[in-house]
């Protein structure tokens, strides 16, 4: 893509919770909110890299339920809530899922047309916190339900994560089989990375209020060390009583702050720091809201023809785990082999909390490039309402 040269220098995150919404005290994030979540990585970044905060040109905050404690205030509450100078811009955007891997692209976008030169970009949730999908301060259009006109959409299926990935499975012949053993790696895969001590990395401990205590968060809450085929086979179907998508193929719901450095080379330069990766190009895409979890597929194909490459360029994946049938999809309509995806685990495991987890899979992917020496990664979700998007990285 044309333009100024765009790095990913730094990323941080809150470990993620598991969301309790109808028993809020099982969240351990349950006394804290998530604009606070960030400030915190906002200021662990500013130490880090030891960049001057009034030099920062715009904070971009992706959040895909802005309502309630996740109102963000138009993108400012985290940074008034990091004490940075009145200067310092932000806003908030909602792509659903993709939120805050959108952000980072609007960031890319502010450095490579010369409009920015150091931009936060990052995204949270709080699924304990927020009304969810049986909440009566959501309110569907009906009127794309019911009329005849609008029926192509299959929105009875659309408004339904649960039931678009049904719908997927049945239409590309995933079986429940085959999601429940890609589920299983993702915990196995993940207890690994636990266990070695990957994840503090990137995870920034937060403190919390407990039953009166107070306690540090640093672990996700949501990965399984004794999961195992047996146990994912008992699960009923979570939205079909004929179905094959349960909790344990499923993401389950998180709460959690993540958060991405970019810059200008100059800025790299002027500042001495070491990049994670290049932003190659990026690209998104609509289909069918009623198979939402095809998306990856056709916003891959668009980021991958702007960086003029093919998928067997591409040496590490970070598919997001919505559901394990948007991954194996992914994995059969591209081309990718498994042993290139989500190596470290995925949210099936680690935890989706929708507006942190793009940056998380960014961020993710960056540190395994350069952990394992590869030169070229992808980041790609699936959105609800039937979208897709994609960043391809190059390792610095």
């Amino acid at each position: 893509m044309n333009g100024e040269n765009v790095y990913l220098v730094d990323f941080k995150r809150t470990a993620f919770s598991r969301s309790r919404p109808n028993d809020p005290e099982k969240d351990v994030f349950n006394s804290i909110r998530m604009d606070e979540a960030m400030a915190k990585l906002i200021n662990t970044v500013i130490d880090e890299t030891g960049i001057r905060p009034e030099e920062i040109n715009d904070v971009i905050t992706g959040c895909a339920l802005q309502m309630d404690e996740n109102w963000t205030y138009g993108g400012r509450h985290p940074i008034l809530l990091a004490n940075l100078p009145d200067n310092v811009p932000g806003m908030a955007l909602d792509r659903a899922c993709s939120s805050s891997l959108n952000a980072i692209t609007i960031g890319a976008m502010e450095i490579m047309t010369g409009n920015s030169e150091i931009v936060m970009a990052g995204g949270y949730e709080h699924m304990t916190h927020v009304p969810m999908g049986n909440s009566p301060f959501l309110k569907p259009n009906i009127k794309l339900m019911v009329r005849p006109e609008y029926m192509h959409y299959d929105m009875n299926t659309g408004y339904s994560m649960g039931l678009t990935a049904e719908k997927l499975a049945a239409l590309r012949g995933i079986g429940r089989d085959e999601m429940d053993r890609f589920s299983l790696r993702s915990h196995q895969l993940a207890s690994k990375a636990l266990d070695d001590g990957y994840f503090k990395g990137e995870i920034v401990p937060i403190e919390v209020e407990i039953n009166g205590e107070e306690k540090v968060i640093d672990t996700d809450q949501s990965i399984r060390k004794n999961a195992s085929l047996e146990e994912m086979k008992k699960l009923k179907p979570a939205f079909r009583d004929d179905g094959i998508i349960t909790a344990g193929n499923s993401s389950p719901l998180n709460a959690g702050a993540s958060l991405t450095l970019l810059m200008s080379e100059k800025k790299v330069k002027e500042y001495g720091l070491k990049p994670m990766a290049r932003i190659v190009s990026f690209g998104w895409a609509g289909v069918d809201p009623s198979i939402m979890g095809e998306g990856p597929v056709p916003a891959t194909r668009s980021a991958l023809a702007k960086a003029k490459m093919d998928v067997s360029d591409i040496d590490l994946w970070e598919i997001n785990e919505a559901f394990a049938v948007v991954v194996l999809n992914a994995m059969k309509e591209l081309g990718i082999e498994e042993d290139r995806v989500n190596v470290h685990g995925g949210a099936i495991a680690i935890g989706h909390p929708l507006g942190a987890t793009g940056a998380r899979i960014a961020g993710t992917l960056a540190r395994i490039m350069n952990e394992k020496k590869k030169d070229y990664g992808v980041a790609t979700l699936c959105v609800g309402g039937g979208q897709g998007y994609s960043v391809v990285f190059e390792r610095y």
